[in-house]
C-alpha cells in the first residue's frame, strides 16, 4: 500500500511499538492507544495530534497515525476512515478479510476472518429487503434476491430471526468492533445526518466504489438494509 508518512521514522516506531499517541512534528505522546472498531478519540479535528489504534491487537492504516491516502487527513479526520478495523484510506470498504463467506452470506465485517466459526454472526444479502430488480443492493447479485424465509446456513434461523435477535456470542465479539453508525455486516449510515444506510463494501467488477464523493450514488454505495440486532 501506497504510504505518504508525515510523520518522521523515529515517531512512528514510538507510536507503533510502544502504542501511544503523538503529536504530529512533535516528541510528544498525547496517551495511551485504544482498540476497537470505533474511534473514541474526541480531538478537535483542528488539532495535530493523533493516536495509534489497535484492532484485536494489529494496527491497520486508519489506525497507524499515517496520511495513507495522501488527501491530508489522518485516521479519525479522514472521512473514508470508518475506525481502527479498517485497513483503506480512500474507500469506506473496511479492506481486511471479512464479512463475505459466498453464496450470499456473511458473518461479522470487522473481526479480520472469514466465517462465523468463532464469532456466531450470521447474515444473508437474500435477507435484504433492498435486493430487488434490476440493482439487486447492496451486493448486486441477482442470487441474492430477497427472501425473508431463508434458512440462513449454519443456523436453524430464517432472515426475520436473526434481524430480530443476532446471538449473543455474536453481540459481545463483533459490537465492540463495529464502528459507530454501523451494523455488525457492514451496513452504515455515513451521512449522520440521515436514516440512509449503505453497503461500504461495495463494488462494481471486482473493484471498490463507495467513497466520500459518491455518497448519493446508488450504484456506488450501494443501499442496505441494517441488521436491527447488531447495531453499534
Amino acid at each position: 500500500m501506497r504510504r505518504h508518512p508525515l510523520l518522521s521514522v523515529s515517531l512512528v516506531l514510538v507510536a507503533v511499538a510502544c502504542g501511544r499517541g503523538i503529536e504530529v512534528g512533535t516528541d510528544r505522546v498525547s496517551g495511551k492507544g485504544g482498540e476497537g472498531g470505533a474511534f473514541a478519540s474526541s480531538q478537535d479535528a483542528s488539532t495535530t495530534s493523533c493516536t495509534v489504534r489497535y484492532c484485536q491487537g494489529k494496527i491497520y492504516a486508519c489506525g497507524d497515525c499515517l496520511d495513507n491516502d495522501g488527501d491530508g487527513l489522518i485516521d479519525d479526520r479522514d472521512p473514508e476512515c470508518l475506525g481502527a478495523c479498517d485497513d483503506l484510506e480512500n474507500f469506506y470498504a473496511i479492506g481486511i478479510v471479512g464479512a463475505k463467506d459466498g453464496n450470499c452470506q456473511l458473518d461479522c465485517a470487522f473481526d479480520g476472518d472469514n466465517g462465523a466459526g468463532n464469532d456466531d454472526c450470521h447474515w444473508s444479502h437474500r435477507c435484504d429487503p433492498k435486493s430487488v430488480a434490476p440493482d439487486y443492493p447492496p451486493s448486486g447479485d441477482s442470487q441474492c434476491a430477497y427472501n425473508p424465509q431463508t434458512a440462513v446456513p449454519g443456523t436453524s434461523a430464517t432472515c426475520v430471526d436473526l434481524s430480530a435477535a443476532e446471538s449473543a456470542l455474536c453481540l459481545a465479539t463483533c459490537i465492540p468492533l463495529t464502528p459507530a453508525g454501523c451494523d455488525c455486516f457492514g451496513c452504515c449510515n455515513l451521512a449522520k445526518a440521515s436514516l440512509n444506510y449503505v453497503w461500504v463494501d461495495s463494488v462494481t467488477n471486482g473493484q471498490f466504489t463507495c467513497d466520500l464523493a459518491s455518497l448519493g450514488d446508488p450504484l456506488r454505495c450501494r443501499p442496505c438494509t441494517p441488521v436491527k440486532s447488531c447495531i453499534n
